[in-house]
């Protein structure tokens, strides 16, 4: 019986509505607005797959059975979307944690990395898309969204900690020094909050729009914090090393350098040399203050980007002021005795879109407020 009310509901919804045949066009009696779109019943679609991870059938299948439960988390959540479809995928890969850097001479003697030993884990993630209906063709047609562009999102990653990660594009030299044991350094994005007791990532410093929590092994954490000591000796180094390739470049001057005037590089020259000692003199004193106070095993809390040559600004701050924590993938985390496969550690990710704000349910408010994020942490090492 409640099946066929749930049914009758869809009819009497969408009752000015047609479905044409393109799929992404829905066809209705009346005009198209916003009332309308909010009546019109969408659809949970077939689920898109990337499987790249070399695994048996036998452990593709364990994969798939906690991509299915957390899918069914999702689902239960809001079963029956309105004025949107949602597109769940999944996703495979190989992958290894706590890889080290290998760091060679390539083309042009520019340093290349590639990625050598860490621990072997499956990389796998759900995700599921929340795709709103638009009044954008002909004024009788709701326009599905074709390739649900800034969609409201809920994505989680198994055994890999990326997206809590801000994106670092480092030259090639920096890549080289910014190591700890050949491990590269990682910027964890800023703690903007409190979520069901978890802390809040965000790479944008608010917590409104997107919710990233970190779910590892009670005890032990997936990262391990850069030093003060580590992070402004490789700072130092990293600054010495720009300063000196632009000044050797005005000196020894090629391409459009040559147009030139000699005595203009020189003054260029001056001014690189006496901005060059300014910066690792302020970096220098961080450090010589940061072993006074005994500091130097404290984590690096940095306020800018790596080795940021702004002279007015304090290296170091801390999280609640939306500082960036420096780490590296802890080497000891993922317990060698497990499948590779197994859940060892969550980043479970939430990102808003600004077109569901008008909508009578909106998913992401849906899914922040009820999602059973313990049902994921039970999840962890088995």
């Amino acid at each position: 019986m409640k099946k066929q009310l749930t049914t009758l509901s869809l009819f009497l919804f969408c009752g000015t509505c047609a479905w044409s045949q393109d799929d992404n066009i829905i066809k209705t009696e009346t005009p198209c607005n916003i009332e309308l779109i909010l009546k019109t019943p969408g659809r949970w679609l077939k689920t898109r797959e990337n499987n790249g991870a070399k695994v048996t059938s036998q452990e593709r299948q364990q994969i798939f059975n906690r991509l299915n439960a957390i899918h069914q988390l999702v689902f239960n959540l809001y079963p029956s979307p309105m004025g949107a479809d949602a597109i769940p995928h999944y996703f495979t890969t190989d992958n290894r944690f706590a890889y080290q850097h290998k760091m060679e001479s390539g083309a042009n003697g520019k340093l290349q990395a590639s990625s050598v030993n860490g621990t072997p884990v499956v990389f796998y993630e759900y995700g599921a898309s929340f795709c709103d209906y638009h009044c954008l063709g002909r004024p009788n047609e709701i326009q599905r969204s074709k390739y649900c562009e800034g969609a409201m999102h809920i994505t989680i990653d198994i055994n890999n900690l990326s997206l809590i990660f801000m994106a670092l594009t480092l030259d090639d030299y920096y890549a080289d020094i910014m190591r700890v044991d050949g491990r590269p350094i990682q910027m964890l994005s800023p703690i903007v909050g409190k979520w069901k007791g978890y802390d809040v990532y965000n790479p944008g410093g608010v917590v409104e729009a997107t919710n990233i929590v970190l779910l590892h092994r009670e005890g032990m954490l997936p990262y391990v914090p850069v030093t003060r000591k580590q992070y402004l000796e490789r700072s130092i180094a990293c600054i010495q090393k720009f300063y000196d390739k632009a000044i050797k470049d005005l000196e020894q001057p090629e391409g459009l350098q040559l147009l030139m005037d000699k005595k203009e590089r020189d003054v260029q020259v001056t001014k690189q040399q006496q901005t060059r000692d300014k910066v690792i003199k302020f970096y220098r004193d961080e450090l010589d203050a940061t072993t006074k106070e005994g500091l130097l095993d404290s984590p690096a809390i940095i306020s800018n980007d790596i080795a940021y040559p702004d002279i007015n600004i304090p290296i170091f701050t801390t999280q609640v002021k939306g500082g960036k924590m420096l780490v590296t993938e802890n080497p000891d985390y993922f317990r060698k005795d497990l499948p590779k496969y197994v859940p060892q550690l969550m980043v479970y990710y939430l990102a808003n879109a600004d077109s569901f704000v008008g909508h009578t349910v909106n998913p992401f408010k849906l899914i922040d407020e009820h999602f059973p994020i313990e049902k994921l942490q039970a999840m962890i090492d088995k």
